[in-house]
């Protein structure tokens, strides 16, 4: 057996012998040498698959060729990809070249004297759901470390002269030349890797020195990462940083268990944009610093940052247990902070912070961290840091019920998990703030509370800009005025928590001299002290001041929460004027004041008025009432939901001989039910409708005193309304000139200008009846006692007795209407005109006669015509045994003007019987006249203010002398006329020669 053996090993030594000798023959002569075989794309492949596990290989070709003068082996490898589900990259490499100078050791791992030739590569990046998910934060230490140690197995240089990389979206990035070589040593294995394009590099050398201890020596200049931006996949952070240029140097030594044991980085400058915590980038213009660690310390120096528009210079160290870092900030945005800040730290000061703090800036800015290194980033525990700065114009809005808060110029605070912000300038809607102070006393309880306080001196139009209108009463801003000082605190809960942000406020408000004008559009306040208060949602108004020339007070509490639920105390005087210009009493003739006390409460949309008025001092003048003023006091209780309708609860109105009680609505509908009223002598019920075009009154009772009223005012008046009733059911009636009628019933019905109905009935204390009646065919008046009637209505004081019957056709506007009026039977006492007549006319006896038990006349037969207030009497006779007297002329109602004239006949009797006999009498009287002597007379005014003329001569000159006398002076002007016309026509002829 052991011959056996020795006789195959020689056998085949010899057949190696003999097949190198053959083939040194067949190759001594050529100078290239090309060998294909399948099973070098398996070797290549094979290699390729440990540095790309998972990846589908694809080799073109595969040839292994030996160049005989440099003798050199070549594997060479055609139209190479390489696609990795896992990096999501397809690599395209269109000639893969392998160097060897150890023949074809390289196959069995021996690439000493060998190197990898790529001219040119393409890898194509698409985007994949599963990220590698490399994190560079926590293992980047042990990821740099493991994949400079895969390079160093790799044992074999390799240069890549021309890489594309390739994403969609993106242009292609170039990298003209990459290059790693290694290099194994004694003690020590050297891997250079270099990168540069164009004028960007960057060079780092490693050596890993024995027990897996490692050093880095990194230099860059220029370097732009936008290699970052293809590499989404390892990290889909990595692309937000593919816009940054690097220059400066790294010296690392890593120690067998992963950890840094010195270090020393000089970034000499970082430019370029980088993300923000926000959707916002951040430019960094220029970043310098260096850090060393050494002996398990890092100091922090020559840090220069100048990063969007601010400048932050910092120094200090960090060791195993301490950290001492100070950050000086030249100026930074309040809103730009929250760009830096990242959520997930302390979350609930940062979500309060960025949503209610904004513009202005913070200049001077100091961030000192100092303390405990493993107690630095405990959850809204903010011990270890203190911040100082100023703070200029910087808006901080409290509540989103509050406009902001514009501190013009401050300082902030936070030490010892305090945060304060002091002010000695701050600005509320135009009000200065003095002496402010903004605290949160203990950031590390999510139960803080923040506390503002401070207070305010200016003018009171400032204070009411800041507050909102519809919490006090609507001033004109331009007619307020006075001096304010104001105190105010406010908590605000549940910012460092998930709970509603909740607050208390406290403001307190007191002005001086204070004066307003057009308060509601009509009271003008002044020389008042004004307290507010506004507290949560209370607010309560204390006012003692002055109005319309007496003290006034007024108090107001609201609850802003509770639907809004408003109280009001009002004590002083409201004048006539302002009355009418709130609309509550639209008559014009009224003056004076009224003493007030009024409460009135607001909730939602319901209202409750009550108080009492004092109207002694008010004086109102109605058409028809003599008497002005009412010593009397008004209390009432009324409520409205739409101040369209007032629904009156009760009223009433109590004075010196006044009793009325009422109650009903008011609006555009008024119904009123007066259940007392009670006056000197007045004892009524009375029911009042109004709507838009009808009214209806009712009115029963006792007594009814209408002694004031003046009629003919009234008749003077238009009532728009379309349609008008009245019923009045009175037992005792008190007229003009102590005349009382008794059981007097009245009803009244008009349509437009037309009245379907009027009645009016009654009796005299005598017994005797009246009646007045108004329909389609006319008016009609009956009495038995014409005296009382028309004393009653004051039309005359004259007539005593009498029977009167008065008739008139209807009136229509602008038309002409007639009438009679007859009066039989009555005496004429005291008639002042007619007795200066009689005076005039030498008839004393009859004067003494008519100033005593009064003249008798028989009958007064009077027609007449009406037009527009104006009545035209034809000639009528007053008859009587001793006087005749006739009239006629006109009467203006308006002006209460009257122009009569007649005559009058003594001994009208005798004159009378004259006048009736044939021939005789016309012969004696004149024909137009009753009387053989008639006394003349003319009378023009009114009755209190007239002129009167008596023609004397007629008292001397008989009847028929005055016709004879007429006629020839009637003669004598028509003769004087056509004299006068003849000079005229031969005058005009003259004129016409002439031309």
């Amino acid at each position: 057996m052991l011959k056996k053996k020795k006789f195959i090993r020689l056998f085949f030594i010899l057949m190696i012998s003999i097949v190198c000798s053959v083939s040194y023959l067949y190759v001594r002569d050529r100078d290239v040498i090309e060998i294909n075989a399948k099973f070098l794309n398996f070797y290549v492949k094979h290699k390729l698959a440990t540095v790309f596990p998972g990846s589908e290989i694809d080799i073109g070709s595969t040839t292994l060729t030996w160049q005989n003068k440099s003798e050199n082996f070549i594997l060479s490898s055609q139209n190479l990809t390489i696609k990795s589900p896992k990096l999501g990259a397809n690599i395209t490499i269109p000639k893969f070249l392998l160097y060897s100078r150890v023949g074809i050791l390289f196959l069995w791992g021996n690439c000493d004297f060998s190197y990898i030739d790529i001219p040119k590569i393409r890898i194509e990046f698409y985007d994949i759901q599963k990220k590698v998910g490399i994190n560079l934060v926590e293992n980047s230490v042990k990821i740099l470390k493991d994949m400079l140690l895969k390079a160093i197995k790799l044992d074999i240089p390799v240069f890549i002269s021309n890489a594309i990389l390739a994403k969609h979206g993106k242009e292609d990035l170039m990298i003209k030349q990459l290059s790693v070589k290694m290099n194994k040593g004694y003690d020590k294995n050297t891997i250079d890797f270099n990168v540069e394009n164009d004028n960007s590099f960057i060079s780092m050398t490693v050596h890993e020195h024995y027990k897996g201890i490692m050093s880095f020596e990194i230099s860059y200049g220029n370097f732009n990462t936008k290699v970052l931006g293809y590499l989404g996949n390892l990290n889909a952070k990595l692309p937000l940083y593919d816009n940054l240029n690097f220059s400066g140097d790294i010296v690392l030594r890593i120690d067998e268990h992963d950890e840094i044991t010195y270090g020393d980085v000089n970034i000499q400058r970082i430019k370029g944009v980088v993300p923000c915590v926000s959707s916002r980038k951040c430019y960094i213009h220029d970043f310098r610093t260096r850090l060393v660690y050494q002996n398990d310390i890092l100091s922090v120096k020559n840090f220069f940052l100048l990063l969007d528009q601010s400048k932050i210079v910092a120094t200090g160290m960090i060791d195993n247990e301490n950290v001492d870092l100070t950050f000086n900030f030249d100026v930074i945005f309040p809103k730009t902070l929250c760009d830096y800040w990242f959520v997930n730290l302390y979350p609930d000061l940062n979500r309060w912070y960025c949503t209610n703090v904004t513009d202005g800036k913070i200049t001077d800015l100091k961030l000192q961290i100092k303390g405990k290194r493993d107690g630095m980033f405990i959850y809204n525990d903010l011990s270890n840091y203190n911040v100082s700065a100023n703070i200029e114009n910087v808006s901080i809005k409290f509540n989103h019920n509050f406009d902001p808060v514009r501190i013009v110029h401050g300082k902030l605070y936070l030490r010892d998990n305090q945060f304060i912000i002091t002010s000695d300038n701050s600005d509320f809607k135009g009000v200065v703030i003095q002496d402010g102070i903004l605290k949160i006393d203990n950031l590390k309880d999510e139960n803080a509370v923040m506390t503002i306080s401070g207070s305010s001196v200016g003018d009171v139009k400032q204070l009411y800009k800041a507050v909102n209108k519809d919490e006090f009463i609507l001033l004109d801003n331009n007619k307020i005025f006075g001096k304010s000082h104001t105190n105010f605190d406010f908590k605000i809960f549940n910012l460092l928590n998930d709970d509603i942000v909740d607050y208390v406020s406290y403001i307190h408000a007191q002005i001086e001299s204070f004066k307003a004008g057009s308060i509601l559009n009509t009271f003008d306040v002044y020389d008042a002290k004004v307290d507010v208060t506004l507290h949560d949602n209370d607010v309560n108004i204390n006012t003692q001041g002055y109005m319309n020339g007496f003290p006034m007070s007024l108090k107001v509490d609201r609850n802003l929460q509770d639907n809004y639920k408003f109280h009001y105390e009002f004590a002083g005087y409201i004048s006539a004027d302002n009355i009418k210009e709130l609309g509550i009493f639209e008559y014009g003739d009224c003056s004076g004041v009224m003493k007030s006390n009024l409460q009135w409460d607001i909730n939602a949309n319901n209202t409750v008025i009550t108080g009492d008025v004092d109207l002694s001092q008010l004086k109102i003048h109605f058409d028809g009432l003599t008497h002005n003023n009412f010593d009397s006091v008004v209390k009432f209780s009324a409520s409205f939901q739409d101040k369209k309708e007032i629904k009156i609860d009760s009223a009433s109105i109590v004075g010196k001989g006044v009793d009325i009680e009422l109650s009903g609505k008011t609006g555009a509908n008024l119904e009123l039910l007066l259940n007392k009223v009670k006056l000197k002598d007045t004892d009524i019920t009375a029911e009042l409708k109004r709507s838009n075009d009808s009214i209806t009154v009712k009115v029963f009772g006792e007594s009814l005193d209408l002694s004031t009223v003046d009629f003919s005012e009234m008749m003077k008046g238009e009532s728009p309304m379309q349609q008008t009733k009245i019923d009045v059911n009175v037992s005792r009636v008190m007229m003009k000139n102590n005349v009382v009628a008794n059981n007097v019933d009245f009803k009244l019905s008009c349509y437009d200008t037309v009245c379907n109905e009027i009645k009016l009935t009654g009796n005299f204390l005598d017994n005797s009846n009246f009646s007045l009646e108004y329909g389609p065919i006319g008016l009609e008046i009956n009495t038995d006692n014409a005296g009382e009637l028309l004393r009653a209505i004051d039309i005359l004081k004259v007539v005593d007795k009498g029977k009167l019957s008065f008739y008139m056709y209807p009136v229509k506007a602008g038309e002409i209407t007639s009438g009679m009026f007859s009066l039989t039977n009555f005496h004429l006492v005291n008639a002042s005109i007619l007795a200066q007549i009689l005076t005039l006319s030498s008839l004393k006896g009859v004067v003494n006669t008519l100033n005593g038990k009064g003249i008798y006349f028989n009958a007064l037969n009077a027609p007449f015509t009406y037009q527009d207030n104006l009545i035209s009497i034809d000639e009528s006779w007053i008859e009587g045994s001793e006087l005749g007297i006739s009239l006629g002329g006109e009467i203006d109602l308006n002006t209460k003007m009257f122009n009569i004239k007649g005559q009058i006949i003594p001994a009208y009797v005798i004159n009378k019987i004259i006048w009736q006999t044939p021939i005789i009498g016309k012969l004696l009287t004149g024909g137009q006249s009753r009387g053989v002597i008639a006394i003349d007379y003319k009378v023009k005014g009114t009755d209190k203010d007239h002129d009167l003329s008596v023609n004397l001569m007629s008292i001397l000159t008989p009847n028929l002398l005055k016709r004879v006398l007429k006629i020839f002076d009637s003669k004598l002007l028509k003769k004087e006329h056509v004299k006068k016309r003849s000079s005229v026509n031969k005058v005009n002829n003259q004129v016409r020669m002439v031309s």
